[in-house]
């Protein structure tokens, strides 16, 4: 279960179908922006979408838990068997483990087509060999159970390259591979016995079709670097296409703010123009008025001051 905001938004994305992801992942990450979550929304942008084969094998994991979990728990009997070199015991493990992937990958191809999906050869090869990985390493096992992986995995030995497989942060710290439930062990014991002889039997014939099947894995690998490589640059650059458009929608809204100020100050400016024009003119009239008033003040003024000198001069 999901115990930060970031798993469980992962936990919510990693179970659409791919083409739903980005568009779900984009508007969280905008609800989680608006709400003032900065730091989260770009730890949910960041999320990338699963490949086909992620995504099917993270349904495996949500619907079927008790039988991936066999699939895990399986892994640490083999560590065992193998740490006691008990070869009859890792025979009869290794042939109930390739029993045990065979019904789930059924399981996968049925859930696929339920959901209208028509996985390729190679999808389902992706999806065979991240099961094989969850069963040989205790975090591939933990990755694969947490139903949000990213990517296929691939056991190169008893290693699992897990860097980026895994959406909204690990799915938990390392821990040795678990058991099966008891119960579900004594169901398969009297198979596991029965099988050992033919597993003993088929060794040989397996060695040939493992060198063989070794230089097929090789090359898949380089082309899996290949693809993943291009679909990490993909999802990079949809993240940086949906920053780059919600600065766009930004940039369009101020300027649209501003060209509407600019606007309304025009059409301000165009109706002081107008009313500048008959005030220039009342200026002119006011400013003759005024010369015209202040010449005949002076005149007055000069006529007074005759009279005044003159009836001075009558006195003395």
């Amino acid at each position: 279960m999901a115990t930060d905001p970031v798993a469980e938004a992962a936990d919510a994305l990693y179970a659409l179908v791919p083409e739903e992801f980005t568009a779900a992942r984009n508007e969280r990450a905008v609800d989680a922006r608006a709400a003032g979550g900065a730091t989260l929304a770009k730890q949910i942008g960041a999320l990338r979408r699963p490949s086909p084969s992620a995504w099917i094998v993270n349904r495996l994991a949500r619907e079927e838990p008790d039988r991936v979990g066999d699939l895990v728990g399986l892994g640490g009997e083999l560590a065992d068997a193998q740490a006691a070199g008990d070869g009859r015991a890792l025979g009869a493990l290794v042939a109930e483990r390739r029993e045990l992937i065979a019904d789930l990958m059924r399981l996968a191809s049925g859930l696929a087509d339920a959901a209208d999906r028509s996985p390729s050869r190679a999808v389902l090869d992706e999806v065979e060999q991240t099961l094989v990985a969850a069963s040989v390493s205790a975090e591939a096992g933990a990755a694969v159970a947490s139903g949000r992986l990213v990517r296929a995995l691939r056991a190169v030995g008893i290693e699992v390259d897990l860097a980026g497989a895994v959406g909204g942060g690990e799915p938990g710290p390392p821990r040795r591979l678990g058991k099966r439930p008891a119960e579900r062990v004594d169901t398969r014991a009297a198979k596991r016995e029965g099988r050992a002889d033919a597993a003993s039997r088929g060794a040989a014939r397996d060695t040939a079709a493992d060198r063989a099947a070794e230089a097929a894995r090789r090359e898949r690998e380089r082309l899996d670097e290949t693809l993943r490589q291009a679909r990490e640059r993909a999802d990079d650059d949809e993240h940086a296409l949906a920053e780059a458009s919600a600065r766009l929608e930004a940039a369009v809204r101020r300027f649209d703010d501003l060209e509407t100020e600019r606007d309304e100050l025009e059409r301000r400016l165009s109706e002081v123009r107008d009313e500048l024009r008959p005030a220039e003119r009342e200026l002119r009239i006011a400013t003759r008025a005024r010369e015209s008033a202040a010449a005949e003040a002076a005149r007055s003024a000069r006529a007074r001051d005759e009279a005044e000198a003159a009836l001075d001069d009558l006195d003395g």
